[in-house]
């Protein structure tokens, strides 16, 4: 049982607000975009220059761990600017780096409801779903792709995903059966066969 728990909590590890209407902009007054950390170089930026340039600095300030000024800057920015997808995507990695789980999961939740979402958010949503143990909402993701796909790669993530999350619910036949299903697509598939044979360790664990 001690083996299994390892296994579980290493799959884990890989695993690994309110917001106000944007105000206008208007002729040459000044600028509401949060600039007052950094000036850009050029001069005579307009305003969607300077909130790109401070989007930007908020993305590397999240990246080199400034964390309180990239919150500080992403928080002006999503009320500069509540429906730019970038910003929650931003957000989303923000609360992971800080070990907020629920927020990330919160953040990405937004990103779905943009239209400008894609695949890649829908599976950091999922990502963030199973990290914070709500197995439905990953396994609605995953579903989705099965029903809407035509692609054999994405049906097979699919299947892997969906075997994943009956996985870590110890719902081990489910996820034996999602596994089989994308080997029969992927015979070659290295993620299949490894999770089966964690199935096939666990269980003979427990038989002992």
């Amino acid at each position: 049982m001690k083996k299994h728990l390892i296994f579980v909590s290493v799959f884990l590890i890989l695993l690994s607000g309110c917001s106000s209407e944007p105000k206008k902009l208007s002729g040459k007054t000044k600028s509401s975009v949060p600039m007052e950390e950094v000036k850009p170089l050029a001069k005579d930026l307009t305003e969607d220059d300077e909130y790109e340039f401070a989007l930007d600095l908020a993305r590397l300030n999240v990246e080199q761990e400034h964390y309180e000024k990239a919150y500080s800057l992403l928080k002006k920015l999503k009320q500069f600017k509540p429906d730019d997808i970038r910003i929650y995507r931003l957000l989303s990695t923000y609360y992971e780096k800080q070990n907020d789980l629920k927020m990330a999961f919160i953040s990405s939740q937004q990103t779905l409801k943009n239209p400008a979402k894609t695949i890649q958010d829908e599976q950091v949503y999922a990502r963030y779903a199973l990290l914070n143990e709500n197995y439905a909402e990953a396994d609605k993701i995953y579903q989705a792709w099965l029903d809407r796909t035509k692609s054999q790669a994405v049906t097979v993530i699919a299947l892997n995903n969906l075997g994943f999350s009956a996985l870590l619910q110890k719902d081990f036949e489910r996820a034996q059966t999602y596994f089989l299903k994308a080997l029969k697509l992927d015979p070659l598939n290295e993620k299949a066969r490894n999770n089966l044979k964690l199935i096939e360790s666990i269980q003979t664990e427990q038989t002992n």
